[in-house]
């Protein structure tokens, strides 16, 4: 694998779904946002625009509140064509760590940042397999409420992180850098 690919610093961005409702006679994966999960969603784009964060890649779960949680990051950080950029997958949907980290794997070698935005309790067990033992995992042990992500660096690449489920490394693959709540 080239040098450039092995060693060049990544961003991981664990984003749980905003507040979804839960409609009489409408099946799970159809929930949308309530007013107050749109706005967390909103919020969370703010928190990118502000941190200057540039996003190359987003992956999605196919629920309904995913995808309506990343039109509202879209809004709140007022990234232009934003749809082109998010690969909705059925995959992620209600995901254990081990499905989000293979998802994650099959990101573009060149994406630098990439944000996936599923669900619980799937994101944060990814987070703590990455990083089982880092200074901001004992946060996110405790919980991950809807519209909370976490951040990480890397230095792996995408495809190497799912070695992670094979147990504790001398490195953990990843760091948790930040933990954000609404």
């Amino acid at each position: 694998m080239p040098s450039i690919v092995a060693g060049m610093p990544r961003t991981l961005i664990l984003m749980r779904h905003g507040q979804a409702t839960s409609p009489a006679g409408t099946a799970d994966h159809e929930r949308p946002l309530t007013p107050t999960g749109a706005a967390q969603a909103e919020a969370a784009g703010r928190w990118f625009a502000a941190d200057g964060r540039r996003i190359d890649t987003v992956l999605c779960s196919s629920a309904l509140r995913t995808r309506e949680t990343f039109r509202g990051v879209s809004r709140g950080a007022r990234w232009r064509d934003a749809d082109s950029a998010c690969t909705s997958s059925p995959a992620l949907y209600n995901a254990d760590a081990t499905a989000v980290l293979g998802e994650i794997a099959l990101a573009s070698a060149s994406t630098t940042t990439l944000l996936v935005i599923g669900h619980f309790p799937g994101l944060p067990e990814a987070a703590l397999v990455l990083d089982p033992a880092g200074a901001h995992s004992g946060r996110v042990r405790r919980g991950m409420p809807v519209g909370a992500y976490v951040t990480m660096s890397t230095d792996s690449p995408w495809a190497a992180l799912p070695d992670a489920l094979w147990g504790p490394a001398a490195d953990p693959f990843a760091t948790i850098t930040g933990i954000h709540m609404p």
